[in-house]
């Protein structure tokens, strides 16, 4: 409850406004002074089902997640949003500082540059001061842990299961930003500190046991997301083409993955 209520106030502090939407899952809701949309689902959600399920009850263009242990600078959405639309790219990531104690999470600060910070390629980071992630610089080859998008271009679709059906665990960040590419959309990055990326190996999903690469490499990547069921219940069964990823067929009425669904 601490971590959402101080994720709720970074985002209050945001340059521009911006329409939170929260997802909860295995039944719980919004606490009263949680003053904008969310949405409960009564099961259990892998974190790629709340981030498509996210992306289907958004209204707005833009979107962007992030993480509850993570925060963003007063003017992040402000500085994305201007360098998508600047660089005419479907997705746009920036640079983060990573910080090994949750002391930043009710902290106040706005973008910085690079120069201050240096990068150490050890994954799980290391602890030294002033380490940067490498998203941003393209140091990592990653976009960021958390990136903003632009749905009339991506379309709104999020991967979340395998070929197989098992859901994904940890890589479906790394999954969407090579399908992006894979599709000829342009992919950009801000050499700019935009948010405290907040590493601890012992309790965060991207470093639990998984065997999402070897699942990937057998079996690749379903085309039905569980942004398409979500979608498919809100507007009773019926989906548009445009709805869908380009190049893949609409595929109504298949059986969901997810308990909740099911």
């Amino acid at each position: 409850m601490e971590l959402l209520k101080s994720h709720w106030e970074n985002l209050k502090r945001q340059s521009i406004p911006i329409e939170p939407c929260y997802i909860f899952d295995n039944g719980d809701t919004a606490p009263d002074w949680l003053e904008c949309p969310s949405h409960t689902f009564s099961g259990p959600l892998t974190i790629y089902e709340a981030w498509a399920a996210a992306v289907a009850l958004s209204q707005t263009r833009y979107v962007m997640n992030l993480n509850m242990d993570d925060r963003l600078a007063t003017d992040a959405a402000e500085l994305l949003l201007n360098a998508i639309q600047s660089q005419d790219a479907a997705l746009v990531g920036g640079e983060w500082s990573i910080r090994f104690d949750q002391h930043f999470h009710t902290e106040q600060f706005s973008s910085y540059n690079t120069r201050a910070t240096k990068f150490e390629p050890d994954w799980p980071p290391v602890q030294p001061q002033n380490l940067r992630l490498g998203s941003g610089t393209g140091e990592r080859e990653t976009f960021g842990p958390a990136t903003l998008w632009d749905l009339e271009k991506t379309k709104p679709w999020y991967p979340t299961y395998f070929g197989n059906r098992d859901p994904i665990l940890s890589i479906g960040d790394a999954i969407f930003w090579y399908y992006l590419q894979q599709l000829g959309h342009k992919l950009g990055r801000i050499e700019t500190v935009i948010g405290r990326y907040y590493s601890s190996p012992n309790v965060q999903a991207e470093f639990r046991p998984h065997n999402d690469n070897e699942t990937l490499r057998q079996h690749k990547v379903s085309h039905v997301s569980f942004s398409q069921m979500v979608s498919n219940r809100e507007h009773a069964g019926t989906q548009s083409a445009a709805a869908q990823p380009k190049g893949v067929q609409p595929q109504i009425g298949t059986p969901p993955r997810s308990r909740v669904e099911a």
